[in-house]
């Protein structure tokens, strides 16, 4: 049996958090799980999309600054605070239900190395003045992504925001019809994209940097074993998942 457990309407949005046996879902008014937190191994991510949002890490091994477009629960954020102690993370989330949605019931953590910007990303980022490693792209109304960080100057901001060598990771929805449109838009905007399924349907994560050569499929493998035996999570198995939108590498 599940129950609800809180609940807040803000801008017409209905934020929400539900309990069941030994989980925590957010949900936007619907059955749609946008976030989910297991209450009895906290570590832990859930949603299988999460861990391969985390194949950022084999592109980017080792990074210093991350930027996250759009909250949930905090899953990622969480997980990266926990297993680089001195990164430095920006998230920018405009629903303020989200915000304390996650530090409430999803265990987000506060301090001065994740700090949180409640506004609208897309007046945000033109203002941003630092460049980060990495950019964690998993913005979502209760349906799909808002179109105003579909297209193509959003991405081209975005990629703005990027170091040289840094990479963007986008949470793709490929039941609306329009992921094809979105991976050209990518291709229009990087030099390099990849992706990968994380399950049969649904949810395809998109890579994009502007980095003329990606390094060679072998020197993938053998960071991919490094990160699984540092983290825990099996980012060789992820790895098989990996390719170009529109050439093999």
């Amino acid at each position: 049996m599940e129950r609800l457990i809180w609940e807040n309407e803000i801008s017409g949005v209905i934020v929400q958090v539900w309990e069941k046996e030994d989980r925590r879902e957010l949900r936007f008014g619907n059955h749609i799980m946008q976030s989910v937190f297991s209450t009895v191994n906290t570590d832990s991510l859930v949603l299988p999309y999460t861990r391969f949002m985390l194949l950022g890490l084999l592109l980017c091994p080792e990074p210093n600054t991350v930027l996250h477009i759009g909250l949930g629960g905090g899953s990622i954020a969480r997980w990266l605070h926990r297993e680089f102690p001195r990164l430095q993370q920006t998230i920018i989330e405009v629903n303020s239900g989200v915000i304390e949605a996650a530090q409430r019931f999803f265990e987000l953590p506060q301090d001065k190395r994740l700090r949180v910007l409640q506004g609208d990303a897309t007046e945000i980022i033109p203002t941003l003045t630092e460049k980060f490693d990495l950019i964690i792209l998993d913005a979502y109304t209760d349906f799909d992504r808002p179109e105003e960080v579909k297209g193509v100057e959003f991405l081209k901001n975005l990629s703005g925001c990027i170091n040289y060598s840094g990479w963007l990771v986008g949470n793709a929805w490929t039941m609306t019809g329009d992921f094809m449109e979105q991976c050209e838009i990518w291709n229009s905007t990087f030099a390099q994209v990849l992706q990968a399924s994380a399950n049969q349907k649904g949810n395809v994560i998109l890579f994009g940097s502007q980095i003329q050569h990606l390094p060679e499929k072998k020197n993938f493998e053998v960071t991919a074993k490094i990160l699984k035996k540092q983290h825990r999570l099996d980012f060789q198995r992820m790895l098989r998942e990996l390719q170009a939108v529109t050439f093999s590498f």
